[in-house]
C-alpha cells in the first residue's frame, strides 16, 4: 500500500495508544520490547492505528525499521504468501533506509529489481537473503520456506543491527494457509510464528478478530503468555464529535445542530461515523437533527453499513438453509437477551445442534461474545437496529413503510448531556500509573480553582488506591479510565478498570477515608468502578 495512504488528518483520539505502541519501537533497540496483540470490535480503527504508527516510525529519526503487512486470503498457497512477504519486507526496508517513500508508492518490483536496488543502497546482505529464499523454493520444502520468510526481521537485525517493528494486520486470516496435507506437519502453519514473535529485537504487533486471536494464542497455544494485550475501544464523545466535524468539513457538509447526543448511537466507532457522513452528503449539503433519523434508517437498511454487515453474515453463514434460522436467532438475542440459550430451540423451532453451530460461527465473526459461562450479543446499537430491520424485512415480510415505522418507533431517547464540565483521561495500566493520575488531577483542580489542601488530600488518596489496591490486584494489560468532575460543591474522581473482585482491606479503606469524604466500589460490566468523593466549600461553584 502506498505510504501516503498510511496517514490521515482524520486520525483522531488515539494519542495514548500511539504512544504505547511507539514505545515498543524505542524498547526494541535495547532488546527489551515485547510483542502485542491489538484487539477491538469491527470498525474501531485497528488497521488505521497500525498505518498511522507505520507512518510515524517511517518518518522518525530512529533506526528502528517499520514493517507493515496485511494477510491476504487471496494467497491460497504457502509459496505465494512467502514470495509476497519477502518482497514486501525487502521493499519497505530499502524505502526506510533510503528515506524514499516513492519506492513503496511506485508499484510492484521483482526480486531481481529489489536485488539491484539493494546493491545500489549498500545493502549486499539482501542478495544473500534472496539467494537463500530462492534455494528453499527450488528445494520445494514449504515448511522451511515459510519459516524462513517470517524470520526475515530476525535475519535483518543480525545483518544490520537495526531492530524491526513488525505490524501484521488481519493475522487470523493466516489460518487459511494451514491446510497442510502432504507437508508432514501436524500443527497449524501459523504456529511457526512463535519464535519470531518472541525475538525482542523484532517485536510484533498483531491485529485481527478478537475471538479468533484469543483462540489461536490462548486456547490452542500458550503464545499469549508472551504477549501484551491492548483492547482498542471506541472514541470518546469529544473525539467522536471531532471526527464527525472534520468529515463534514471534508465533504463541505453543513450541520448546525449539536449532534453529540445522536453520535452516542455509534458507540465511538469511526467506521460508523464515516459511513453516516458519507450517506448524509449524498442527501444534501446540510442536514438537521430531524434529518438524522431518516439518513440513519436508510443507512442501516440499504446503505454501506447494511452492505458491510450483511456481507459478513453471509460469509460466516454460508449454508443458505440456515440463514433464516440464524437471523431469527439474532433477533431473539436482540429482543430477549441471552440468559437462557437452552430454551431457544423450542421457541424458534431450530435444532439445538444448529443453534450451537450458528452461535459458534457468530462468536468467530465477533457478533456474540462468550465468557467462561456466559454468552451475549456484542454491545453495538447499530448492529442491533440493523438486525431488527433485516428481520422485519426478510422474515416478517413487512413492507418498507412498516419496517421504517418499526425502526422509527424504536428510536432511543438521546442521552441528556450533563452540562457540568468533566475531564476524561485514559492511562495505561502500568507501574507508576498513579503518577500520571495525580499530575492530571492537579491540572483539573487548577481549572476548578480548588483549595490546595483538598487537591493534596485527593492526590494522596489516589496514590494509596493505586498502590494498595489496583497494583496488588494485578493488571490485565488494559487501560484505566478516569473521570474528574465537580457538581454541587462535590468533587468526584471515577476510576474504571477491567479488574474484578478488587480486594479492599478494612485498614486500606480507613486510611483512604481519612483524606476524603467517601469511597464507593461497584461492579460494572466488564470490570469495576471506584469513586472517590471530596466535599468542598460552597463558594467553589461560584467560579464556574
Amino acid at each position: 500500500m502506498p505510504l501516503k495512504e498510511f496517514t490521515s488528518k482524520h486520525f483522531i483520539g488515539r494519542d495514548s495508544e500511539i504512544n504505547i505502541l511507539a514505545n515498543v519501537a524505542s524498547q526494541a533497540g535495547s532488546g527489551d520490547a515485547g510483542s502485542i496483540i491489538l484487539l477491538g470490535k469491527r470498525g474501531t480503527g485497528k488497521t488505521e492505528l497500525l498505518r498511522h504508527l507505520y507512518s510515524e516510525l517511517f518518518n522518525s529519526r530512529t533506526n528502528t525499521v517499520p514493517f507493515f503487512y496485511t494477510i491476504k486470503t487471496a494467497f491460497a498457497s504457502v509459496e505465494n504468501f512467502s514470495r509476497d512477504y519477502i518482497s514486501s519486507f525487502i521493499l519497505q526496508y530499502l524505502a526506510f533506509i533510503r528515506k524514499d517513500p516513492s519506492l513503496i508508492n511506485t508499484g510492484i518490483y521483482s526480486l531481481d529489481d529489489l536485488r539491484d536496488i539493494a546493491t545500489k543502497s549498500d545493502a549486499p546482505w539482501i542478495s544473500n537473503i534472496i539467494a537463500s529464499y530462492s534455494q528453499l523454493r527450488e528445494d520445494g520444502d514449504l515448511l522451511k520456506l515459510f519459516s524462513y520468510v517470517i524470520s526475515l526481521p530476525y535475519y535483518s537485525y543480525r545483518h544490520t543491527g537495526m531492530p524491526v517493528v513488525v505490524m501484521i494486520d488481519d493475522f487470523h486470516k493466516i489460518r487459511k494457509l494451514s491446510e497442510l496435507s502432504g507437508l508432514g506437519y501436524d500443527k497449524d502453519l501459523w504456529m511457526l510464528f512463535e519464535n519470531p514473535i518472541k525475538f525482542r529485537f523484532s517485536p510484533h504487533i498483531i491485529a485481527g478478530f478478537k475471538a479468533e486471536l484469543h483462540k489461536m494464542f490462548f486456547e490452542e497455544t500458550s503464545f499469549g503468555e508472551h504477549l501484551e494485550i491492548i483492547n482498542l475501544g471506541g472514541l470518546n464523545r469529544h473525539d467522536s464529535l471531532g471526527l464527525f466535524r472534520s468529515l463534514c468539513e471534508k465533504y463541505t457538509l453543513n450541520c448546525d445542530a449539536d449532534m453529540t447526543e445522536f453520535l452516542d448511537l455509534f458507540g465511538g466507532n469511526p467506521f460508523y461515523i464515516k459511513s453516516f457522513v458519507q450517506a448524509a452528503r449524498q442527501t444534501a449539503k446540510s442536514f438537521s437533527q430531524d434529518d438524522f433519523r431518516e439518513i440513519y434508517i436508510r443507512e442501516i437498511t440499504k446503505g454501506k453499513i447494511y452492505t458491510y454487515w450483511t456481507s459478513i453474515l453471509k460469509s460466516y453463514i454460508q449454508r443458505f438453509e440456515l440463514r433464516k434460522s440464524s437471523l431469527a436467532l439474532l433477533y431473539n438475542l436482540c429482543e430477549h437477551g441471552t440468559d437462557d440459550v437452552s430454551s431457544l430451540s423450542a421457541a424458534l423451532s431450530i435444532k439445538q445442534d444448529d443453534i450451537d453451530y450458528i452461535l459458534g460461527l457468530f462468536h468467530t465473526a465477533g457478533i456474540v461474545e462468550t465468557g467462561f459461562s456466559t454468552l451475549e450479543l456484542i454491545d453495538d446499537l447499530i448492529l442491533i437496529d440493523l438486525i431488527k430491520g433485516l428481520y422485519h424485512k426478510e422474515i416478517a415480510r413487512e413492507p418498507w413503510a412498516k419496517v421504517k415505522d418499526v425502526l422509527s418507533g424504536d428510536t432511543r431517547q438521546p442521552v441528556t448531556l450533563d452540562k457540568t464540565p468533566a475531564f476524561d483521561l485514559v492511562i495505561p495500566a502500568t507501574p507508576k500509573a498513579e503518577l500520571v493520575a495525580v499530575k492530571s488531577l492537579e491540572q483539573v483542580a487548577r481549572y476548578y480553582k480548588m483549595p490546595p489542601d483538598a487537591t493534596g488530600q485527593l492526590q494522596v488518596s489516589l496514590i494509596d488506591l493505586f498502590s494498595a489496591v489496583l497494583a496488588k490486584n494485578g493488571s490485565s494489560g488494559e487501560n484505566f479510565k478516569l473521570k474528574f468532575f465537580l457538581r454541587d460543591n462535590v468533587f468526584s474522581v471515577e476510576i474504571l478498570t477491567s479488574q474484578t473482585d478488587l480486594i479492599f482491606t478494612e485498614s486500606v479503606m480507613r486510611h483512604i477515608r481519612q483524606y476524603i469524604d467517601d469511597i464507593r466500589v461497584e461492579e460494572v460490566k466488564n470490570g469495576s468502578k471506584i469513586t472517590l468523593v471530596k466535599k468542598l466549600n460552597k463558594d467553589i461553584a461560584s467560579v464556574l
